[in-house]
């Protein structure tokens, strides 16, 4: 059967939750079934193993039924870093080796158990993400073939948001902020190409912090300033009206019906929708 025939199950993989949103067909504003399942965050040496133990009897549950299941990865499973263009690079092979070279010099030793991916070539910088090679192979794990459910995608957080709302983001410079529970992605682009992101831990309820947050990694972009006005989604009820704060000032995500709806109020539903 045809993925393009089969109903699409969107998963969101958090340190503290899992959520599962079944969005429906044949409307512009289909009605979304969604449930959260939380977990324990530190159930085992790697941050994600909670969230893996909670997908596992879902995804079991799923086995049978004719689904195509996209993930989307929290940011805090993720790392991200800009990988600059280099004239001697001629291969896709090449810029990848790369792009592993720059996470190392980063992270150090542990980057070599991650995969590394990178968004499609452009006249700038380049996006890359690293996602821990065990998280990905336990998610595979838990759709594994024999089953009808398919694991068709694996994304990260930040760039499935991106290519859901990028019609959204302003052509001369632009800054997108993805809030979710204890952490804060921040990702700014000039002229459509990618000029900063920054990622961490802590507390973002309130748009004071949001401004403390981007005031601080505003200091570590070299660049040529960054817009005022950016771009959020977050959860409600902070995310869902224009504020401001300091020298910013935040607009919410116009988002349709569908993903405005009950299950835009859940913080881990509204990450697994921007697969939508």
């Amino acid at each position: 059967m045809s993925l393009l025939l089969r109903e699409r199950v969107l998963i969101a993989l958090a340190p503290g939750a899992i959520a599962i949103a079944r969005p429906g067909r044949g409307s512009r504003a289909p009605e979304v079934r969604y449930r959260t399942v939380h977990c324990d965050a530190a159930a085992g040496p790697d941050p994600w193993r909670g969230a893996v133990a909670a997908l596992a009897p879902v995804a079991e549950s799923l086995r049978d039924e004719r689904i195509a299941v996209t993930v989307v990865l929290s940011n805090h499973f993720v790392r991200y870093t800009l990988v600059s263009p280099d004239a001697n690079l001629d291969t896709e092979a090449e810029e990848l080796a790369y792009a592993r070279y720059c996470f190392a010099r980063i992270h150090g030793e542990r980057s070599k158990a991650w995969q590394v991916r990178l968004d499609p070539r452009s006249a700038g910088a380049r996006l890359a993400s690293a996602v821990d090679d065990g998280l990905l192979r336990a998610l595979r794990d838990c759709f594994r073939p024999g089953g009808r459910a398919r694991l068709v995608s694996i994304q990260p957080y930040l760039m499935a948001a991106y290519n859901r709302w990028r019609r959204q983001l302003p052509a001369s410079a632009a800054a997108l902020l993805l809030v979710e529970p204890g952490r804060a992605c921040i990702a700014r682009l000039r002229r459509g190409r990618w000029s900063a992101v920054h990622s961490a831990k802590g507390n973002f309820s309130s748009a004071p912090e949001w401004a403390q947050f981007l005031d601080r990694e505003q200091q570590l972009d070299t660049g040529d300033g960054a817009p005022s006005e950016v771009l959020v989604h977050a959860p409600p009820p902070t995310g869902l009206q224009p504020s401001a704060a300091g020298n910013w000032r935040f607009k919410p995500i116009a988002e349709p019906a569908a993903a405005g709806s009950a299950s835009r109020q859940d913080p881990y539903c509204a990450m697994a929708m921007c697969a939508l």
